[in-house]
């Protein structure tokens, strides 16, 4: 599945971090084609993280690819994949911290009181739009700052201060129901559990995305979402942590 997360993360990183020399009439804006299809071939595993590898390094010893002098294109591959790891890594153990995990289960409980839970979560799903994150006591504000939400904001400004390649640019939690508990800032949607991240996660344990446009977060990124589970390993909610790609090529 990490091969999936990765597509996002490399044509950014070919087509931006590295400077592309092609001799073509294609527009500079444009991806080349050859970058397009080595990528994809990589993601949908029909050729292996070597022979990748050696279809870029042939760009390079061959100049149709430019890189610095001193940039190791191994190195630096190898360096993407570990700190992809590293990011699924650090998400599972905020999922599965005490403060998460309790927060979650006060939510569900909540809702589990509720006569008609889905109708509810709808109906604040449809408010959600009018709801200020910077006016005390609406709904959007409290969901930000609360424990769990100060939690995630540090947790992502650690981050930031840190010298990971990739940053996160937001973080929501979700109870079972697929309302959002606590949030970095406020998302598109108050309702997750008709995304197919949520859904993907809940049923396989994580869900890793294969890049694009984050509305909510407003930048490209690859998205992880995590299953919470409780200590008896019931499902309690999903944790979703918005991966920023543009960080690789901006050197923030």
């Amino acid at each position: 599945m990490q091969s999936r997360v990765i597509l996002g993360i490399t044509i950014v990183f070919a087509a931006s971090l590295l400077s592309v020399s092609v001799v073509s009439a294609q527009s500079s804006s444009q991806i080349p084609p050859w970058i397009k299809t080595a990528v994809t071939f990589w993601a949908n595993d029909q050729i292996s993280d070597q022979e990748f590898i050696d279809v870029i390094q042939y760009f390079v010893e061959n100049e149709i690819i430019t890189v610095p002098q001193d940039y190791d294109v191994v190195v630096n591959l190898q360096s993407l994949q570990f700190e992809l790891n590293e990011k699924i890594q650090d998400s599972r153990i905020l999922a599965n911290s005490i403060q998460v995990q309790s927060y979650v289960v006060e939510s569900n409980d909540l809702f589990d009181a509720v006569d008609n839970a889905e109708t509810v979560i709808s109906q604040l799903d449809d408010m959600w739009q009018d709801s200020d994150p910077d006016k005390p006591d609406s709904v959007a504000y409290n969901l930000i700052h609360n424990e769990v939400g100060d939690i995630i904001r540090q947790f992502i400004q650690d981050d930031i201060d840190s010298e990971s390649k990739f940053k996160y640019a937001e973080i929501i939690v979700t109870n079972a129901y697929g309302a959002n508990v606590a949030q970095s800032a406020k998302t598109t949607d108050f309702k997750q559990n008709d995304e197919d991240w949520w859904q993907e996660a809940k049923e396989h344990g994580i869900f890793l995305s294969d890049g694009g446009f984050d509305e909510s977060a407003g930048v490209y990124s690859s998205d992880i979402a995590i299953q919470i589970l409780d200590k008896e390993g019931r499902f309690i909610g999903v944790l979703k942590a918005v991966i920023n790609v543009e960080s690789v090529t901006s050197g923030n």
